[in-house]
């Protein structure tokens, strides 16, 4: 277990999760996952932007440029890399989060970049479900409503949203379970932040 010293903003901070947590009739640690995901998207959906939607994204192929992977075609190979990176941004936040935050109560087994390879390889699932969700619906949203719509120009952000959503429940039970499980004689309800 970490030593907790926490500043005075980290207290006030700690206060209001116990507060938010006692309403909600939540554990504390679940509330503080559910803090670190919404902060994890958030990056998601920055670095998304970053890397299909800005001028910083020159670098890559033209948006909507067809490529044939094989046995796939994809409608917009930029898309695909610029999910496949921010998602990977927001895994190494997310870690970094949950390793100084969500779960520094718990015991924490091996090096830091042990439990980090085990954490990305734990969590993969999730991180295919948002890039699958993302690359599967926005061409789908586009082709419906048209490229040049707004909603064919927030497709990306939508299903980022939507893959997201769908990926959390496994990362909870993976992070909760696998990665910072309980110790012994851990109450889940009673969690101290």
């Amino acid at each position: 277990m970490q030593t907790e010293v926490a500043s005075p903003y980290e207290s006030r901070l700690m206060e209001a999760v116990r507060k938010l947590a006692y309403r909600l009739h939540l554990p504390t640690t679940f509330v503080k996952f559910l803090i670190v995901g919404g902060i994890g998207f958030l990056i998601n959906q920055f670095f998304l932007f970053v890397f299909y939607d800005s001028p910083a994204a020159g670098f890559l192929a033209d948006k909507h440029t067809r490529v044939d992977l094989g046995l796939l075609t994809h409608p917009d190979i930029r898309l695909l890399i610029a999910s496949c990176i921010a998602v990977q941004i927001a895994i190494v936040a997310q870690f970094n989060f949950h390793d100084r935050w969500t779960f520094r109560h718990r015991p924490q087994d091996g090096n830091i970049l042990a439990r980090f390879a085990k954490f990305n390889l734990s969590s993969i699932v999730s991180p295919i479900i948002v890039v699958a969700t993302i690359n599967v619906l926005t061409p789908l949203i586009r082709d419906s409503a048209g490229r040049e719509s707004l909603a064919g120009d927030l497709a990306p952000y939508m299903t980022n949203g939507i893959g997201v959503l769908l990926g959390f429940s496994w990362n909870w039970l993976l992070n909760s379970m696998i990665i910072w499980p309980h110790g012994r004689g851990d109450d889940a309800e009673t969690e101290r932040l």
